[in-house]
């Protein structure tokens, strides 16, 4: 079924045909240039382009300002041409939140076009011509990802919900396990510290993962690993007057630093391709580490920019709720 994606490029499809474009009078007849591209070619390259990097485009400056010029006419031609060529880097995207999140694919993708169009009228006064495209394309994403987070919300069960399963390799296994557990909706804290760090071990041990774990907290009761938590926050603790309140650590722990870019993209739900694309461009959401030829991304910046809690857990809940994940066995 065609959607509001569809529908532009068709549209500007029966405007442009194959006839030759022309981006600097807008009209090939009164154009000092003798040579134009047809549609096609023309959208081709100012997709090319506006990945590289549109602020340093010719034809992406030209193509605003001739949107700006129809504008004033009342023409809309223009703006739906820009449209086109900005959509496909929007397609993946809305596809994998729309998969990810249960929300329809059409709801998100007329959400992306109207915060893009929200931008393109924001940026008529004061904003250069080079820096419109990308903040209509930042405004697009950030829309997307507002509808898929508040689908998730409203589609939990459960009060303890599973924010995150993504998979990270460990630093000392090549084991993969995940477990982001968010138990903010609990009132009582006592009952909330306990419960995250049960639900942290039943989804490793169900996840077959536990002997990662086991490791983990054996080198912080023998003393080869020392606990993350401060004396200062351990004491503010509901439960800090549990025996070895010393094995209290953070769900971060149990992840390595950095991860790769590829990796990240994964977890943000958008492609390597487009997170280099806003790295280069200066609007990746938290800092991106350069690593030789690629990139490397704090785990923590990613949970916060996921709203993940780096809760703080004990030992002796994870391993109570591997427990009874296992049976008893």
């Amino acid at each position: 079924m065609p959607d509001v994606f569809d529908r532009i490029e068709w549209k500007v499809r029966e405007i442009f045909g194959e006839e030759p474009v022309c981006v600097h009078v807008g009209d090939v007849r009164e154009c000092e240039i003798k040579r134009h591209p047809t549609y096609s070619k023309f959208r081709s390259t100012a997709i090319s382009s506006g990945v590289r990097s549109a602020a340093t485009s010719r034809q992406w400056e030209s193509m605003i300002a001739m949107g700006r010029l129809c504008d004033l006419d009342g023409d809309d031609t223009w703006r739906l041409v820009i449209l086109d060529c900005i959509i496909p880097c929007f397609r993946s995207l809305s596809t994998r939140i729309s998969y990810d999140f249960q929300v329809e694919r059409e709801e998100i993708r007329s959400s992306m076009v109207a915060a893009a169009l929200e931008v393109w009228t924001g940026t008529a006064m004061g904003v250069s011509p080079r820096h419109v495209r990308d903040r209509m394309v930042k405004a697009a994403f950030e829309m997307a990802f507002r509808i898929g987070n508040a689908n998730s919300s409203e589609c939990s069960t459960d009060d303890v919900e599973i924010l995150n399963q993504q998979e990270f390799f460990t630093q000392d296994s090549t084991l993969r396990m995940s477990s982001i557990i968010d138990v903010a909706s609990i009132r009582d804290p006592d009952v909330a510290e306990q419960l995250g760090g049960e639900r942290v071990g039943a989804l490793f041990q169900t996840q077959g993962h536990f002997d990662v774990l086991r490791g983990f907290h054996d080198g912080l009761r023998s003393g080869s690993r020392s606990g993350s938590v401060s004396q200062s926050r351990i004491s503010g603790l509901s439960r800090s007057w549990i025996s070895d309140p010393n094995l209290y650590y953070y769900l971060s722990d149990l992840y390595p630093s950095f991860i790769g870019l590829r990796e990240a993209a994964d977890v943000m739900g958008i492609a390597e391709s487009a997170a280099h694309r806003l790295i280069r461009a200066g609007q990746f959401p938290f800092p991106a580490a350069r690593a030789g030829r690629g990139y490397k991304i704090s785990v923590k910046a990613l949970m916060h920019f996921k709203n993940i809690p780096d809760a703080i857990i004990h030992v002796d809940d994870v391993e109570n709720g591997a427990l009874h994940a296992s049976g008893g066995r």
